[in-house]
């Protein structure tokens, strides 16, 4: 059997031999193919969004807005609170009718916070503003001092008297008490 080792079968006698391992050469192949797939997937996301903002800008100049708030004072969510004047008297008279009303009406005046010379005005002219209310009542008929016909007496008294003094500063006026009687 020795002689078989001799005639050229393995050796395993003399010192091995080291293969060494190819190294390898296609790992820079494949993290520049993941770059590349990772840089295509960011540009396709860019693309996305700038098309979505420049789409959505060009539909925004173009439409009008789905809910639009009134700007008229007849939807206006709520009425503003106004500081109140409240040193009128009752102002009692009748009306112009051939058969008269008596009327009795308690008013007060409103005005912006704000302004501190109205209260002062409001109050020095406090009598020449209940005679001008007097007088305006009593030209009146009753057709025209209904309920139905406050709204429109609130803004006919609002002008006369913002007519009457220095600066119109009365923004609205309030009935505390409203009283037609017939006699």
């Amino acid at each position: 059997m020795s002689d078989d080792f001799d005639k050229g079968g393995a050796d395993f006698g003399e010192g091995p031999d080291v293969i060494e391992k190819p190294k390898r050469k296609g790992s820079g192949k494949a993290i520049l193919g993941l770059l590349k797939w990772i840089g295509i997937g960011l540009g396709a996301v860019i693309f996305i969004v700038v098309i979505v903002v420049v789409t959505v800008g060009i539909l925004n100049q173009q439409a009008k807005p789905m809910t639009s708030v009134p700007s008229s004072e007849d939807y206006q969510a709520s009425t503003p609170i106004y500081a109140t004047f409240t040193n009128l008297d009752q102002i009692s008279t009748n009306t112009i009718d051939n058969e008269p009303w008596a009327i009795i009406v308690q008013i007060n005046l409103a005005y912006e916070a704000e302004d501190k010379t109205i209260q002062t005005e409001l109050t020095s002219r406090r009598y020449q503003i209940q005679d001008d209310l007097r007088n305006f009542f009593s030209t009146k008929p009753i057709s025209q001092l209904l309920p139905e016909r406050e709204r429109m007496l609130k803004e006919e008294i609002r002008e006369r008297l913002n007519r009457l003094l220095t600066k119109p500063a009365i923004k609205d006026v309030y009935f505390q008490d409203f009283k037609r009687t017939q006699m």
